[in-house]
């Protein structure tokens, strides 16, 4: 096998000794670490270098999230050299934001940890994740199995959208919409040559943190699993969480009894054991 190309989108700089923890778990497998920073730091580009060599390190323009960053890894890298390409992003663990996700109600810290852990969660798993690859040549893209979805909700309002990034690529969105959510995967490097020639990192708008969803990067985090299924192979999670798996079982008996909701309407609506209890407008 050859090596694998890693791309670390280094946004959150104080996760750096978190995320050198999990590449340790490749173990002798060769890998290339391409980092991309959004602001100049000496001191981190050196302790990278350190820590593996070969690397390349450089400073991003802030667009398109982690999105833009990989577009620009895309065109740095030659992916004729490798197998397969390593996605991961330092997204937030902070704040108390939730997200409902193949039925599951998933925090911010929650996601990271399941994404990561799929991916690297020890030189067991990595081993696996490999393997994987090599036993099933249908396989195309690896995520954990929680956070790959198809749900019509998570991706039918950006359809035309992630039309429009396929057409150019000249591929047709599959009738169902299959990614992995949080855009960190494991998947073929041949995959993404249709991207690298019809994409710039400077094709996404500069990042402003005050948009919550519906951008070109967003686009594109649905996109990249439609190239995977457009070109004829598999999206799949291999990943166990039984302390997750029982916490959503938790959860789905807690909101018979109570659940406290913002309506589509923005209205407040709290029920009891499924019964309207409470109903306001929210300003």
């Amino acid at each position: 096998m050859k090596p694998t190309a890693v791309h670390l989108h280094l946004h959150y700089t104080e996760r750096c000794p978190e995320i050198r923890q999990y590449l340790q778990h490749m173990g002798s497998h060769p890998y290339r670490l391409y980092v991309t920073l959004t602001q100049q730091n000496a001191r981190l580009e050196q302790e990278i270098k350190n820590f593996q060599p070969q690397s390349v390190v450089w400073q991003a323009e802030n667009r398109g999230y982690d999105i833009g960053p990989f577009v620009e890894f895309l065109h740095k890298a030659d992916l004729s050299r490798y197998d397969l390409v390593l996605k991961i992003h330092t997204k937030s663990k902070s704040g108390l934001q939730k997200t409902w996700i193949n039925g599951r109600c998933v925090t911010k810290k929650r996601w990271v940890n399941l994404l990561m852990n799929a991916l690297l969660g020890s030189a067991e798993i990595w081993r696996q994740n490999l393997a994987a690859f090599e036993q099933n040549p249908g396989l195309g893209m690896l995520s954990s199995r929680y956070l790959i979805t198809s749900e019509p909700e998570c991706s039918e309002y950006l359809r035309p959208q992630v039309a429009a990034i396929l057409q150019k690529m000249g591929l047709s969105v599959p009738a169902e919409i299959t990614f992995a959510a949080g855009t960190m995967f494991l998947a073929r490097a041949n995959l993404f040559e249709k991207a690298k020639t019809a994409f710039a990192a400077g094709d996404f708008p500069k990042t402003d943190s005050t948009v919550q969803d519906g951008t070109l990067a967003h686009a594109f985090e649905r996109a990249f699993g439609c190239m995977v299924t457009a070109q004829g192979y598999d999206i799949k999670g291999f990943d166990k969480n039984r302390w997750f798996e029982n916490q959503a079982k938790f959860q789905r008996v807690f909101n018979f009894f109570y659940s406290n909701d913002i309506t589509s309407s923005n209205h407040q609506i709290i029920k009891v054991c499924k019964i309207p209890v409470y109903y306001r407008k929210v300003n």
